[in-house]
């Protein structure tokens, strides 16, 4: 078992404690659900990144499903796997590079958060910095003359990110 996945009172395999160890990186999700500046991204994070695309995956897929605010998502719902046909974490990168194509919202990106280093093991300065980039970043990309479509990049969470 990984020492990472224990938790820090929780004994392992052969009965001794084992420290958690903060994770090297944090991976974030940010889901756009329309090209209004208005409304709040949902942004997700977890250590896994195959669980972060996974559960991005599923949250797009119960929106859609379940609001009639996005046109042609019944059709691309019905053309695509549902979820529980999801088996390998490449499924999941299929699914959400279709709704890529098929439609510029609701949209997606990740990224991948250094979270250790630094005098107290946290690296805060760093992160700060890299969410205040990012957030500019994708400010510029809602500007009035940015593109129409959104930037787009390939999910790859399970390809590496």
């Amino acid at each position: 078992m990984d020492p990472e996945t224990l938790h820090p009172d929780e004994p392992d395999l052969e009965g001794s404690r084992v420290a958690q160890k903060p994770p090297a990186f944090l991976f974030l999700g940010v889901i756009l659900w329309s090209d209004d500046t208005e409304e709040d991204p949902t942004v997700i994070a977890d250590r896994n990144p195959v669980t972060l695309a996974r559960t991005m995956a599923m949250m797009i897929h119960d929106m859609i499903d379940d609001s009639p605010a996005y046109v042609g998502a019944t059709e691309f719902l019905q053309s695509n796997p549902p979820p529980q046909d999801w088996v390998l974490p490449e499924d999941v990168d299929d699914w959400l590079e279709a709704l890529r194509e098929a439609t510029p919202y609701p949209s997606y990106s990740f990224h991948q958060i250094p979270m250790t280093g630094g005098a107290d093991g946290t690296n805060r300065t760093v992160v700060n910095r890299y969410l205040e980039s990012a957030l500019q970043e994708r400010e510029q990309s809602l500007s009035a003359d940015a593109p129409a479509a959104p930037i787009r990049q390939r999910p790859g969470p399970a390809h590496g990110l």
